[in-house]
């Protein structure tokens, strides 16, 4: 098991790209942590893993509130025994990021992260600790309308590097994952009002098709190892092409 004796928090963890972080680091070994506003998902998301043979708690949290992120840190803490591991994968509503609201935006997608690396740094000072910053290719690239996001996604990129910088040499490890296209809730809710939108989409990519959530929770899983002991300030595309092919000039 690659997480044998690991304690992580995953933050956003009830649906989609999170849970299927959970899952897989529960399956490795690791005491999982969940946070996320949609308890009755939470809550499932505990009782799977539990029936799994793994172990994990969930507590009902705002990720972009101090008092909530600080609980849950202590309680990670208190329940298994240390803090070995933090992903941050808070992502907000799709009509907010639509509607490019900033404040909102910049609560959700951007100091939430900056709020979970502070409240998890203090239980992490030994060697061996990561972070796992989920991103997005909008950080690299523009998709339609999603300027704000896109602006936040990047802002986590610089915000990780930045912090690599001051904390690595403390033990712990600080990267990112820019996710493409993963085929979660949201996107299955998007392809049943147009049917025709998932092939457009999988002519983007040189890969063929679009992601699913263990993909990228196997990138994470191998940056919250030790198998990325020598790795900090990265980024990990896990996007199947999309920002490295223009499709176009290859089909």
């Amino acid at each position: 098991m690659r997480l044998k004796d690991k304690v992580a928090v995953i933050t956003g963890a009830a649906n989609g790209i999170g849970r299927a972080i959970a899952i897989r680091f529960a399956r490795e070994g690791a005491r999982v942590a969940i946070n996320d506003i949609d308890r009755a998902a939470g809550q499932a998301l505990e009782s799977q893993i539990e029936l799994d043979g793994g172990t994990s708690f969930y507590l009902y949290g705002d990720a972009s509130s101090e008092r909530d992120v600080s609980t849950l840190m202590t309680a990670a803490k208190d329940r298994f025994g240390g803090l070995d591991i933090l992903v941050n994968n808070v992502v907000a509503v799709e009509a907010l990021l639509a509607a490019n609201q900033w404040d909102t935006l910049t609560e959700i997608c951007l100091k939430s992260y900056w709020i979970s690396m502070n409240a998890a740094f203090p239980f992490m000072q030994h060697s061996g600790s990561s972070i796992v910053n989920i991103s997005s290719v909008n950080a690299l690239m523009g998709f339609g309308k999603d300027h704000l996001y896109s602006s936040m996604k990047a802002a986590i990129l610089g915000l990780s590097r930045s912090m690599a910088g001051e904390f690595s040499p403390r033990g712990i490890r600080i990267n990112c994952i820019c996710p493409g296209t993963i085929v979660t809730e949201r996107w299955k809710a998007r392809f049943a009002r147009d049917p025709e939108m998932e092939e457009r989409l999988k002519n983007l990519y040189a890969i063929g098709r679009l992601g699913t959530p263990e993909d990228v929770a196997n990138a994470a899983l191998f940056l919250a190892s030790d198998e990325a002991s020598f790795i900090t300030g990265a980024v990990l595309t896990v996007d199947g092409g999309l920002t490295a092919v223009n499709t176009a000039f290859v089909k």
